[in-house]
């Protein structure tokens, strides 16, 4: 990006859109960032405007603000979304759905936009089996969780709106931590079965021990935004920025984790603590049914975080990633190895006692 573009995140303190905004910032783009409510540092030099996609075309600004704005932003990337996975559908969807419609009725007054990049999830697959490639969308599959099928809609909505706008989707798989570090924005899904593995509070899993795992690096994550909505900006795409034929199997994560903890807390080895059983989705159904009723209640808040989620791993499914890897190589960024980040984000999560960086608005990445 040049010096004088101006780039508009939403979402651009959570848990993808902080470190997208530094490493934007230290691209030299000029950035300004669209918050609810501002929650934490941002890099020096960053404007910050109150707003928030729901509030209708004006996206929440004041006049004067929204007008300074239009006149000058040549880039958007969509980054804000609601994504608990426990949410019903009605409240998922006045975010993801119609506050990206709200910011496409923005987008469409800013007579100098060039680029919209909008964040997604590769998940928008819901119960869909095999493999799964980039210009695919349509089904009637079904859905996992509310979220994935808010994510859907969104996607329609956005295709729908490609001919009159510049406009590339980025569906995102899992981010599980940075590559080198290990260090997580924030605590998601993935990090708390495996807090719950290392505590014993994970019995069970659905899936089959051959179900593929897709995560990857948030540093990969951002790289790959930052391109395809900068130099590899191309309209009318989707790329699915994602682990590809490199996904691990559920079982082999699992013994990732259990080496991490053998390696890094070796205590954990006297606890004789059995790996999860992975069972079919209709036993897990019951299992989480029979602990609703009797089980204490650290076990019954471990199953219930998974359960929103725990069942996509039932629907195994490959994600093509042929021309995201394409285009990320030809600008030399290389997927990070997978295993090595695993392990490194155990570590990170062993040594911080599971906790992390706070973050923000509510708004985090797809």
């Amino acid at each position: 990006m040049l010096p004088d573009e101006i780039v508009l995140v939403t979402g651009g303190t959570g848990a993808i859109g902080a470190p997208l905004v530094e490493s934007l910032v230290a691209q030299n783009s000029a950035v300004t960032v669209l918050a609810r409510h501002r929650h934490g540092e941002v890099p020096a030099g960053v404007d910050v405007v109150r707003g928030d996609i729901q509030h209708g075309d004006t996206i929440g600004l004041e006049p004067e603000i929204a007008a300074q704005l239009r006149a000058r932003v040549t880039t958007i990337v969509h980054a804000a979304a609601l994504t608990r996975f426990d949410v019903p559908l009605d409240a998922v969807r006045a975010v993801n759905v119609e506050g990206t419609r709200h910011l496409l009725a923005f987008a469409g007054r800013c007579p100098n936009l060039r680029r919209l990049c909008a964040l997604s999830t590769i998940y928008v697959a819901g119960q869909r089996t095999g493999t799964i490639l980039e210009d695919q969308l349509e089904h009637d599959c079904g859905f996992v969780n509310p979220y994935e099928q808010s994510k859907y809609e969104t996607e329609r909505l956005l295709r729908d709106s490609m001919a009159r706008l510049p406009i590339v989707v980025c569906r995102l798989s899992t981010v599980v931590g940075h590559s080198a570090s290990g260090i997580i924005p924030r605590p998601a899904a993935i990090h708390h079965a495996i807090r719950f593995l290392y505590h014993s509070l994970l019995p069970m899993i659905p899936g089959s021990a051959e179900s593929p795992v897709d995560l990857i690096a948030t540093d990969y994550a951002v790289a790959a935004i930052r391109h395809f909505a900068g130099d590899g900006f191309v309209p009318g795409r989707t790329f699915h920025v994602c682990a590809g034929t490199d996904a691990l199997a559920e079982e082999e994560l699992i013994d990732l984790a259990v080496e991490a903890f053998l390696r890094y807390r070796p205590a954990w080895r006297r606890r004789a603590i059995e790996k999860p059983a992975i069972v079919e989705l209709r036993t897990f159904e019951l299992f989480r049914q029979s602990v609703d009723a009797v089980a204490d209640s650290a076990l019954r808040a471990s199953v219930a975080v998974l359960a929103p989620f725990a069942p996509q791993l039932a629907y195994p499914k490959v994600f093509g990633d042929e021309h995201c890897r394409a285009a990320l190589a030809a600008a030399g960024i290389v997927r990070p190895p997978l295993r090595e980040t695993i392990t490194r984000v155990v570590r990170h999560l062993i040594d911080h006692s599971w906790g992390a960086r706070a973050d923000d608005d509510g708004g985090a990445a797809a």
